[in-house]
């Protein structure tokens, strides 16, 4: 079973370091990914998470935090998942996650719900894309916890471009803060132009703006991060037990892939 090491990663959210000292330390975690007409609680852990997590900086409100998904085949769940007491007397925990929906009808589509009205050209500009496979990664967050050992959510999304290639898909996007499109580089995403106001939107607050981000296989495959793409590559060769060991503040941490697609 091959393993990785990755090294000085922070929270995808960015907490205060006082809070990331304070959190309990992980040695190990699952990166499970899976249809979401399994796993149902699971799915909602994720929405819990993820709405706990943003509403501690003041998020109350996202188009993400609905639960319509739960239980479509064409939706594809991301969870971080760690052994422990959770709620309601379960024996494990989500720590983080995130989801990549199938792009069968534009107007389904996440961003499109979020930002569409802001261009009235973007449904135009995603068709050519959905007309060659693509999904929509969304609904990405971390925990305190995975943050504490060193671990940003970019590990989410290298499972998800992983996955791209098991299901069919070609393109994947993603809507993109300012904190998350400084982890595009090195995963080959990179913002779409000619669209929004000089490529912007205004989400999820008013003083906040959005960008919408792609990553195409296999075009954009050789601008991969080399440590990035070799994870890839022993994903694709072994989706059940890749892994790689995380070097962060509080000791290692052991990251466990299963893709069950």
């Amino acid at each position: 079973m091959p393993v990785y090491t990755w090294n000085g990663m922070s929270s995808s959210l960015n907490p205060s370091i006082d809070r990331v000292r304070k959190a309990e330390r992980i040695a190990e975690a699952e990166v499970r990914v899976f249809r979401a007409d399994q796993h149902l609680d699971c799915c909602h852990d994720l929405v819990d998470g993820h709405q706990a997590v943003l509403k501690a900086y003041g998020i109350k409100k996202l188009t993400t935090f609905n639960r319509d998904w739960i239980g479509d085949p064409n939706v594809i769940v991301i969870a971080a998942v760690a052994k422990g007491a959770g709620v309601d007397g379960k024996t494990e925990r989500v720590l983080g996650g995130a989801r990549m929906h199938g792009v069968d009808d534009i107007q389904n589509m996440p961003l499109i719900k979020a930002v569409g009205e802001q261009d009235v050209n973007l449904a135009q500009h995603m068709q050519t894309y959905a007309d060659e496979g693509a999904f929509e990664l969304g609904g990405m967050w971390n925990s305190i916890e995975l943050a504490g050992m060193g671990v940003e959510a970019t590990f989410l999304i290298q499972a998800a471009m992983a996955t791209l290639t098991m299901v069919g898909g070609r393109h994947l996007f993603a809507l993109t803060s300012p904190v998350t499109r400084r982890m595009q580089a090195p995963l080959a995403f990179f913002t779409e132009e000619g669209i929004g106001q000089d490529g912007y939107f205004t989400y999820p607050t008013e003083k906040l703006r959005a960008t919408i981000a792609r990553y195409t296989f296999p075009e954009n495959i050789e601008s991969v991060q080399p440590q990035v793409r070799e994870l890839l590559e022993n994903i694709w060769q072994d989706p059940e037990r890749a892994a790689y060991a995380v070097q962060g503040p509080k000791g290692d941490l052991q990251l466990k892939f299963r893709i069950e697609v």
